[in-house]
C-alpha cells in the first residue's frame, strides 16, 4: 500500500528548509549584449569611457567666446569677429565656451550679428555630461531590459556577465498528451511545463522542457537523473500526490534525499522537495492551479533567493466582495479579479478548483489567506497582490454574473475601445447581490421568457435598487433530447435539471406549472448541473434522457430540440452607472451594427432586441 503524505509542515517552515538545503549555485555566464535582455547581472557594470568624450555642441549655430557677446542687445547688435560655424554633436573648438543657435544669428555683408549675449557654456554638452569613465551604469542583480541595451552599447559594453541558473522541467503522466495533439475525452494537454518555463525565464533563468514521460517509475527516474546533471533546479510535474502511479516521492528517496513532502498550503498541498546529486528537485501536483501556486511560491522564491529578478507585482487595499472561508493551518492563495468601482478597489474571488485553469486566465491577481485565519469577511479591506499596474483598472469594467458567449464577443469588441471587461462567473442572484453591494459595474443575467405565462422575476425583488436592463442577445430555450418527444412524455424520461435560480430551472418550473405536471412525477428533477452545456453533454452521454437548455447547446451536442421559450441574456446596471464614460462606450458598442453582426456570425443569436432597455 502506498503511503500518504508525510505529516504536513507549515508553509514558512517549508520555505526555510528549501533555502537552507538549496544554496545558490553561484554560476556566472558571459553573454553578448544582443542576447542579454531578460538576464540578471552578476556584477555591476561601469562605463569604459566618458560620454561625450569632449565638449560638444548641443545645437546648430556658432561657437563663440561668451565674453565677446557681453554687450549684445536688440538696439546694439554685436558683430562677431571670432566665431566658428558648428553643428549639433560636433566638438567645440579649443578656447570657445558657448554656442549661439543659428536662429539667433543675422548675416549682413558677410558678417555675423547677434542681438543677445551668450552665457558661458550655453548649448554646450560638457565632457562626461551623460556619464564619466568609471561611473556605475547598472548595479549587480539588475534585470536587463530592452531600454538598457542602447545605453550599454553607447558606453562601450559589448558583453556582460550574468547569473546563470538552469532549470529543467519534467512532466509525467499517462493521461497527458503533448501540445499539438488533440486529447481524447479522458486525456489532457500538458501545460504546466510551458507555464513554468515562461514564468521562470522572465526571472532570468534558462529553462529546458524535457519530453513527456509516462507513468513508469524507471523511465521517470532515468529522466530525473539526466535533468539533475544538466541543471541547477529541476521541477517534476505530477506524481506528487498519493495515487497508485505517483512515484515522485519514492524516486527522490531512492535517488537522493527527500526534504519534505506535504505542506500546509492550498492549492499545492502535495508539494515536495528533495536533493539528488546536490541538485534541488521540486515535485508539484499536476493540477494547473496547484502547479501555478507551487511555481510562484516555491520555485520563484528559490530563484529570488539565488539573486534572480522577481516578477513585478503591485499591492492594493481592496474591499472583498464575498465571505471567503479557509481551513486553519493552511496558507491559501486564491485567484481574484480586481476592479475599481465608484472610485475604490473591489476584489472578487474566482473558482478555487485545483483544475480550473480558466480562473487563472480571468484573474489579475491573488489574495493570501494566512494559516492563522479561518477566512475573510465580505466588505473587509484586504491586501491584494496584482500582476498588472493598478492604473489599468481605470479602463476596465468589472462584471459579476453569467459569463456567456455574447459577453465574450462584447469583451473582444471593447478591446478596440481600450476597455477591458472582466467577468466573475456566478448565478443570476449572485450577480444582482454584487450589484446591490456596489462591487461591480454590471451583472450579466439570463432571464427566461415564456409566452402566455408569467415567470417570477428575480430582479423585481431588489427593492431600493434603481436598475436598468439592457438586452445583449436572445436565443430559444427548450427541451433537449436524443429522440423526438412531446412535452407530456417528460413523466417517462430521466431528466437532468439545473441549479435553483437559473433561467433553465425557472423555465422548467414554469412549464410544469402551466401544464399541470407535478414535480414529483419527474424522475431526476433533483439532479442539478451548473449550465446548459453540461446538461446537453449528460443527455448526449446517455446519463439522462432530457433537460432544459438553449438551442445552441443542444445543437452542439447533436441533440433534438423542442422550443419552449426564450433565453434573454441581459446586462443589469445601476441607473447611476450609466454616466460612467466606460459604461457609455460599452452601451454604444452593444447597440452597434458591428456587435450585432458578430453575434449572428459567431452564435446565431437573435439580435432583434439587442441594445434595447427593458426598463
Amino acid at each position: 500500500m502506498k503511503r500518504r503524505y508525510l505529516s504536513l509542515i507549515p508553509f514558512e517552515d517549508a520555505l526555510e528548509k528549501m533555502r537552507k538545503t538549496a544554496p545558490s549555485p553561484r554560476k556566472v555566464e558571459t553573454v553578448l549584449l544582443d542576447s542579454a535582455v531578460g538576464r540578471v547581472l552578476s556584477e555591476a557594470v561601469y562605463a569604459k569611457f566618458s560620454v561625450p568624450g569632449i565638449n560638444v555642441a548641443s545645437m546648430d549655430g556658432l561657437a563663440v567666446h561668451s565674453s565677446d557677446t557681453r554687450n549684445a542687445a536688440d538696439r546694439s547688435p554685436v558683430v562677431l569677429s571670432d566665431a566658428v560655424r558648428i553643428n549639433t554633436g560636433q566638438p567645440l573648438p579649443p578656447s570657445y565656451d558657448a554656442v549661439i543657435m543659428i536662429e539667433d544669428v543675422w548675416e549682413e555683408d558677410g558678417k555675423w550679428l547677434i542681438r543677445k549675449s551668450a552665457a558661458p557654456w550655453q548649448f554646450v554638452r560638457p565632457a562626461g555630461e551623460d556619464i564619466r569613465k568609471g561611473d556605475l551604469i547598472l548595479p549587480r542583480r539588475h534585470l536587463i531590459r530592452a531600454i538598457d541595451i542602447g545605453g550599454l552599447a553607447s558606453y562601450g559594453i559589448a558583453f556582460v556577465n550574468v547569473l546563470s541558473v538552469k532549470v529543467g522541467i519534467i512532466s509525467t503522466g499517462g493521461e497527458l498528451v503533448p501540445l499539438g495533439m488533440t486529447p481524447s475525452p479522458e486525456q489532457g494537454v500538458e501545460s504546466n511545463n510551458f507555464f513554468a518555463e515562461a514564468y521562470l525565464s522572465r526571472m532570468g533563468a534558462t529553462c529546458k522542457r524535457y519530453p513527456l514521460v509516462p507513468d513508469d517509475r524507471e523511465k521517470i527516474a532515468a529522466q530525473l537523473l539526466l535533468a539533475v546533471r544538466e541543471n541547477d533546479l529541476v521541477l517534476l510535474s505530477a506524481g506528487s500526490s498519493a495515487g497508485s502511479t505517483d512515484y515522485s516521492a519514492e524516486i527522490l528517496k531512492d535517488s537522493g534525499k527527500l526534504i519534505f513532502h506535504g505542506v500546509g498550503i492550498k492549492p499545492g498541498k502535495p508539494v515536495m522537495m528533495g536533493i539528488v546529486e546536490k541538485t534541488p528537485v521540486l515535485g508539484m501536483p499536476g493540477y494547473p492551479v496547484a502547479a501555478h501556486t507551487v511555481v510562484r511560491e516555491f520555485a520563484a522564491r528559490l530563484l529570488e533567493y539565488w539573486g534572480m529578478a522577481p516578477h513585478p507585482t503591485y499591492t492594493v487595499k481592496a474591499r472583498l466582495g464575498q465571505n471567503l472561508s479557509s481551513d486553519l493551518g493552511y496558507d491559501e492563495f486564491v485567484p481574484v479579479s480586481t476592479g475599481k468601482v465608484d472610485g475604490r478597489y473591489v476584489v472578487i474571488p474566482l473558482s478555487r478548483g485545483f483544475g480550473v485553469q480558466s480562473a487563472l486566465l480571468k484573474s489579475n491577481g491573488y489574495i493570501h489567506i494566512p494559516s492563522s485565519a479561518e477566512g475573510l469577511e465580505a466588505k473587509q479591506e484586504i491586501d491584494v497582490t496584482l500582476y498588472e499596474n493598478p492604473s489599468f483598472m481605470e479602463r476596465s469594467l468589472l462584471m459579476v454574473g453569467s459569463s456567456d458567449t455574447p459577453l465574450q464577443i462584447l469583451a473582444d469588441c471593447m478591446v478596440d475601445k481600450n476597455i477591458t471587461l472582466r467577468c466573475c462567473p456566478t448565478s443570476n442572484l449572485g450577480g444582482i447581490l454584487a450589484l446591490r453591494a456596489g462591487i461591480c459595474h454590471a451583472a450579466p443575467v439570463h432571464i427566461p421568457i415564456l409566452k402566455d405565462h408569467t415567470i417570477p422575476d428575480q430582479l423585481k425583488a431588489q427593492k431600493g435598487l434603481s436598475i436598468r436592463r439592457l438586452v445583449i442577445a436572445e436565443q430559444p430555450f427548450g427541451l433537449a433530447t436524443r429522440n423526438a418527444v412531446r412535452l407530456e412524455d417528460l413523466k417517462n424520461l430521466q431528466i437532468m435539471n439545473s441549479q435553483r435560480g437559473t433561467a433553465n430551472r425557472l423555465l422548467l418550473d414554469a412549464v410544469l406549472a402551466r401544464d399541470g405536471i407535478p414535480v414529483s412525477a419527474l424522475k431526476g428533477y433533483e439532479n442539478e448541473l451548473k449550465n446548459p452545456d453540461m446538461i446537453a453533454s449528460n443527455i448526449s452521454s446517455m446519463i439522462a434522457d432530457a433537460g432544459i437548455c438553449t438551442q445552441r447547446s443542444a445543437a452542439n451536442a447533436g441533440l433534438r430540440f423542442l422550443p419552449l421559450g426564450i433565453d434573454a441574456y441581459e446586462l443589469v446596471m445601476r441607473a447611476d452607472t450609466l454616466e460612467d464614460p466606460r459604461v457609455k462606450e460599452m452601451i454604444e458598442m452593444i447597440q452597434s451594427d458591428e456587435f450585432k453582426e458578430r453575434l449572428v456570425q459567431n452564435g446565431g443569436f437573435d439580435t432583434g432586441s439587442t441594445g434595447k432597455f427593458r426598463i
